[in-house]
């Protein structure tokens, strides 16, 4: 029974000695397999900083490719600058030739508006000679009226007198007896006879009298005629020398007028160009900072959630590393499962995070790329579409101002050419038909006078016995129509005078229109001196608003960046010292892992982050200035102006608010 119970022991011995040795190999593969998991943690830790390197030489390569695509947006902001300068010496070019084109159509008008009160007194004055035609023909009417009675009361005179004749005659006959008688009738007779040829040389002398006035007359309305077509005349080349002299004076004063809207849309212009590129240069440099701030922002957001993710990866393997550990101490049965299922689902986590970074470079690869693609496309397709509609509307602007400008020039002088033609040919004609029908007339007035004196001269020999009463009445008529063509005369004087009233009345008329002219102008120039001191004062106001700030604070301003450095210096300080205090390697032996986290270090109450690396360009202040860095230990001696602005339950004093508003202007600035 000893024997048994010696070998039973020793083969529990030999038992107890393979399972110590096993458990020792088991013991030195656990190592092992730590040992590899230790170094594919360095792996990783490796491919990380590599993956952050590679990523940092990215930022920079985007940030290179943004300077470019910057500079290039500079080059041309400049050039569609010089292309707006070139649009506005274009508008300016218009303004000054729209400027001609009305000073050139106000000439006109005054032009056509003289041209239309001469054209009025030409009209006026021809009525009043159609009308003074009609009266002169009408009393001509009358006086062959009268001829006429006249010739029919000498035929009925003549008639009386032949059937007097024969009835002396039959008288003489029957008296021939008494010869005594009769002779001494015939001497009575005779001496009738000689008293009424006495009475009609007398009426000879009336009548040629009375013919010498007549044409006399006539000769004093040729003469008043003539004199009245020459005061015309005078009357006509003195307007139109008003006319020209007015519009001299005119074109002068619009041409110096448009001399100085020149000169002021010039400096206007410039002016404006400059501020204009001022602004633009400004916007750009903000445009710039925006984008390059939102740049660094995403990168930075992208970096971030990188680490996390590393991490979170990290953690993961150390709670599997962990519950490995675990599960060896208490299931030495099950480890090679466990072994198996641990490597598989670390194949698996570093296939997962493989492929997770990939996705991510390629998903973040894509979106850079279709954002740098959406940007080009659509600020080639803005400057396409704007130089297009820009191109399209300067050539429509251009064809139509020139097709309206050369129909315009053809139409007036079509138009002027024509007046010109029809006002000559209408004046020959007029005043060839006028002199024609006045000639005519008085060709044929005078034969007929001729004619009708010769019958009356022939009338008057034959008729003997009422030549005196017939002279008498002659007489008093010729005398009632004397008086009427005095009475014609002081009419047509007093109408000349009226007429000469009219000519002072429209004199004046065009004086004032002058004087209203020259008023519109002045109003014209007042209204341009009013906007152009409206703008100016706006201008002033924007520069007053835009001014430069004081010197006071800018003072201040330099104060703060002071501050700011020295913070910034402070808080660099004490990362680097953090940095240094910090363990570089963690993972020494197993019971050192059992104590950290027993006494709570691995966690440092962050359960789900990890140590930094040390030595990470992750975690310089230049790199990551978007999120506030944790807050610093306050040192022995604090001072007021260290404490971050962001935190509000800060321990130092509230600062000036005069100098919080100053800070705020300045940042927002």
């Amino acid at each position: 029974k000893d024997i048994k119970s010696e070998e039973q022991g020793q083969k529990l011995l030999k038992d107890l000695e393979s399972e110590k040795s096993r458990l020792k190999e088991k013991l030195s593969q656990l190592e092992e397999e730590r040992n590899l998991l230790q170094s594919k943690t360095q792996s990783l830790d490796e491919r990380q900083r590599q993956q952050i390197l590679a990523l940092e030489k990215k930022v920079n390569e985007a940030r290179e490719t943004q300077r470019e695509y910057y500079e290039k947006e500079l080059v041309k902001l400049q050039a569609r600058l010089e292309g707006e300068a070139a649009q506005l010496k274009e508008a300016h070019s218009k303004t000054l030739e729209e400027l001609a084109w009305k000073h050139h159509t106000a000439i006109e008008a005054a032009h056509s508006n003289a041209n239309k009160d001469k054209k009025k007194l030409q009209m006026e004055l021809e009525q009043q000679f159609e009308k003074e035609k009609l009266h002169l023909e009408d009393d001509k009417n009358q006086l062959r009226q009268q001829l006429e009675n006249l010739k029919e009361e000498l035929t009925t005179k003549l008639t009386s007198a032949n059937q007097e004749v024969c009835r002396l005659q039959d008288l003489v006959r029957k008296s021939e007896q008494g010869l005594g008688t009769a002779e001494g009738h015939i001497s009575s007779l005779q001496e009738a006879q000689e008293i009424l040829q006495k009475e009609l040389e007398l009426t000879r002398a009336r009548l040629r009298e009375t013919t010498d006035s007549l044409y006399s007359v006539e000769g004093e309305l040729d003469q008043e005629r003539q004199q009245h077509e020459a005061m015309i005349a005078a009357m006509r080349e003195e307007e139109k020398f008003k006319v020209d002299r007015m519009a001299r004076d005119l074109e002068i004063k619009w041409t110096e007028n448009l001399r100085q809207e020149c000169n002021k849309l010039r400096e206007e212009l410039r002016l404006q160009h400059e501020e204009d590129k001022k602004a633009a240069m400004t916007q750009l440099l903000q445009l710039k900072e925006r984008e390059k701030n939102a740049a660094r922002d995403g990168w930075q957001k992208k970096v971030e959630d990188l680490l996390d993710q590393i991490s979170l990866l990290k953690q993961n393997l150390e709670m599997q590393l962990s519950q490995s550990q675990s599960s060896l101490q208490q299931l030495q049965a099950q480890f090679s499962q466990e072994r198996q299922r641990l490597t598989q689902e670390i194949q698996e986590l570093e296939e997962e995070h493989q492929q997770r970074h990939k996705s991510l470079q390629e998903a973040h690869i894509l979106a850079f790329q279709n954002m740098e693609e959406t940007k080009e496309q659509e600020q080639k397709e803005l400057e396409e579409r704007l130089q297009q509609k820009h191109s399209e509307e300067l050539q429509a602007l251009k064809e139509t101002h020139k097709q309206a400008m050369e129909g315009f020039k053809l139409e007036m002088e079509q138009e002027l050419q024509t007046l010109r033609f029809e006002l000559e040919d209408e004046g020959k004609a007029m005043l060839a038909s006028l002199r024609s029908e006045l000639n005519h007339q008085h060709a044929a007035a005078i034969d007929q006078l001729r004619h009708n004196h010769q019958q009356e001269l022939v009338a008057a020999k034959m008729e003997l016995e009422r030549s005196i009463e017939l002279g008498r009445r002659q007489e008093k008529e010729f005398l009632c129509r004397i008086s009427d063509l005095q009475d014609e005369l002081r009419h047509r004087d007093h109408h000349i005078a009226e007429l000469d009233k009219e000519i002072l009345h429209l004199h004046e008329n065009i004086s004032a229109l002058t004087k209203e002219l020259e008023f519109k102008g002045k109003e014209v120039l007042r209204i341009r001196s009013e906007s152009n001191q409206q703008i100016s004062l706006e201008e002033m106001e924007e520069k007053y608003k835009n001014r430069e700030s004081r010197p006071e604070d800018l003072q201040l301003i330099s104060e703060l960046k002071d501050l700011i450095a020295e913070r910034d210096q402070l808080i660099k300080k004490l990362i680097q010292k953090k940095k240094n205090d910090k363990s570089t390697n963690r993972f020494v032996s197993v019971p050192n892992l059992s104590a950290l986290e027993s006494s709570g270090v691995v966690g440092n109450g962050h359960p789900n982050r990890l140590d930094p690396i040390p030595n990470s360009p992750i975690h310089d202040i230049e790199f990551n200035s978007s999120k506030p860095l944790p807050q610093p230990m306050p040192p022995k001696e604090p001072k007021t102006f260290l404490s971050p602005p962001q935190t509000d339950a800060s321990p130092v004093a509230s600062p000036d608010p005069q100098r919080q508003e100053w800070f705020a202007r300045y940042f927002t600035f």
